[in-house]
């Protein structure tokens, strides 16, 4: 049998270190990779009322979509669920929506029908040009299946309001 060194202990016991500390570097650089998805930070641009017939009114809403994500989400729709100055004005589901990039935006236009009272408050806060509260909230369903919910709340300038409402005297 040869005889071994003191020396050759030490490099053995180095290149140990080595694969080691690799090893743990390597795990270590791992654990920074995101592996779930992140839902899209969803906000309401605009809200617009479209048709006022029979008590009812037809609103059309604006909502941008941010993927914060760094893959690319296949959507299959949008369900939401709106509330301005506190009351339930708005919900549905989109129709189509294309595929949002990988730290991308896209802007999806959704409409419904509403109660001209669920929306009264709202034109009221039109006249005294104050802010209006909304909530917004829903789950954003991509085409494997997942489902990703969302929620904000936020205020809406009078100003995105007036658009829809023609100029005021």
């Amino acid at each position: 049998m040869p005889r071994r060194y003191v020396g050759d202990f030490v490099n053995d016991a180095m290149r140990r270190l080595a694969v080691v500390s690799c090893c743990a570097l390597l795990a270590g650089a791992c654990t920074g990779v995101r592996t779930g998805l992140e839902a899209p930070q969803v906000t309401l641009e605009t809200v617009r009322v479209v048709k006022i017939a029979e008590g009812k009114a037809e609103v059309s809403l604006n909502l941008k979509l941010t993927n914060r994500s760094d893959v690319e989400l296949a959507i299959d729709a949008v369900e939401f669920d709106v509330a301005l100055d506190g009351r339930s004005t708005v919900n549905g589901r989109s129709v189509h929506v294309d595929p949002l990039p990988a730290g991308g935006e896209a802007k999806v236009e959704l409409s419904g029908r509403v109660d001209l009272a669920a929306v009264a408050t709202a034109l009221m806060s039109v006249g005294s040009q104050l802010p209006v509260a909304y909530s917004l909230s829903g789950t954003i369903r991509l085409k494997n299946g997942a489902a990703l919910p969302f929620s904000r709340k936020g205020e809406i300038p009078v100003t995105r309001f007036d658009r829809a409402l023609g100029s005021r005297p």
